[in-house]
């Protein structure tokens, strides 16, 4: 019988899928904890920003804004109210609200720290400063990202979703049954004794799941090493749109006061169908003005377009639209936000996201018993057998 029948009909015996099992099961065993506290912590941040807005108390009566900006107070009026307020600070960014944060949000840099100041969505009156303390939602957050260590913990879950790909890549290997039998490879028999259904459990499990565990795996590589992820596509296929484009003002001889209201009105008529999202105001001298909308169907950066204005003299010099991809590059840099974090389409989305990766503790506990029953089981009683 030739090797590649052999996969196809009795690959149960050949000497490589006995490897590839060792392989499995030792960086399951090794990594078993590791991936169960990502994964849950994981799925809770789904519901971040639900988690957030029931725990937000400077707003706690105020409506959602309308999404299409009706009866919104002008940007411009929240812009002036928080310079105002904070003459000797520099106003670094203001967003409109949202569906989901319904008050206008302001950073604003001064000499010590980073502060956001929020507004009334009507009024455009200032309602206080974000609170600074840290929340359980936040430590949660920086549990997953970072294991609580920084740049050095994320690199780390880059190095564990390495694990993870490898994982699943000998996970798909090892479940093909034969040609004869795959299909019942797919679901499980609840006929059958508690250590089949357990087999049955993790096996179908395992098929089912395996696509977007790999995509959470890669994602966790490129949040961990962005920039050599991000070379190493650009080389397979150029990223255009993924990435911000290089922005700097040439010389203006006869600078203009900055009418930003004109500014706004501009932007509008240069990207039609979207809505005002916010303003990014220049970092130097050298840098332009932002003005930030947001495409229709999403809400977010993943979404937003962003006009480049030059602050001196008013011109257009940029349209970037970021997730308006033109490359395989650009949708796979893309993709990594909104399919890790399935926050994007809805809660019926997000119910289900979560669900999945709730499939990773289960494939390691059914994973962990199964090497119960096929080793520890016999050892254990072979050591009572004796004493």
């Amino acid at each position: 019988m030739t090797f590649v029948r052999r996969i196809l009909v009795q690959p149960q015996r050949l000497w490589i899928r006995r490897a590839l099992l060792q392989v499995h099961l030792w960086t399951g065993v090794i990594l078993g904890l590791y991936l169960c506290l990502i994964a849950i912590t994981g799925s809770l941040l789904v519901f971040r920003v639900e988690m957030e807005h029931r725990a937000a108390t400077l707003w706690p009566n105020i409506k959602p804004a309308s999404p299409s900006g009706t009866g919104l107070a002008p940007l411009t009026t929240v812009i002036n109210n928080v310079q105002a307020a904070y003459p000797n600070d520099t106003l670094v960014i203001a967003y409109t609200p949202t569906r989901i944060t319904p008050v206008f949000r302001a950073e604003v840099q001064s000499r010590r720290r980073r502060f956001t100041v929020v507004a009334h969505p009507e009024t455009g009156a200032l309602l206080g400063e974000m609170p600074e303390r840290r929340t359980w939602i936040d430590t949660l957050a920086d549990l997953h990202t970072t294991l609580l260590f920084g740049v050095k913990g994320r690199m780390a879950n880059g190095i564990g979703g390495a694990f993870l790909l490898l994982m699943t890549a000998t996970g798909i290997l090892l479940w093909w049954p034969g040609i004869r039998t795959w299909t019942k490879a797919l679901f499980v028999d609840p006929r059958r004794g508690w250590r089949r259904i357990n087999f049955d459990l993790h096996r179908a499990t395992g098929f089912w799941v395996l696509l977007i565990i790999s995509f959470w795996a890669a994602s966790g590589v490129y949040f961990g090493f962005s920039r050599e992820v991000f070379q190493f596509v650009n080389r397979l296929s150029p990223v255009v749109t993924a990435r911000p484009p290089t922005v700097k003002l040439g010389p203006v001889t006869q600078p203009v006061p900055l009418d930003l209201d004109s500014l706004i009105a501009r932007s509008e008529a240069l990207d039609p169908g979207t809505t005002l999202a916010g303003v990014r105001f220049p970092y130097s001298r050298r840098a332009p003005i932002e003005i930030l909308r947001l495409r229709p169907g999403g809400y977010g950066w993943d979404y937003t377009n962003t006009l480049y204005f030059n602050p001196y003299d008013s011109t257009h010099i940029q349209t970037w639209r970021y997730g308006v991809n033109q490359t395989l590059g650009d949708w796979f840099i893309w993709l990594q936000v909104p399919l890790h974090y399935g926050v994007f389409w809805g809660l019926g989305f997000k119910i289900l996201w979560a669900s999945l990766g709730l499939a990773i503790p289960l494939l390691v506990v059914t994973g962990a018993t199964m090497y119960w029953n096929r080793i520890w089981r016999h050892r254990v009683k072979r050591w009572s057998a004796r004493t």
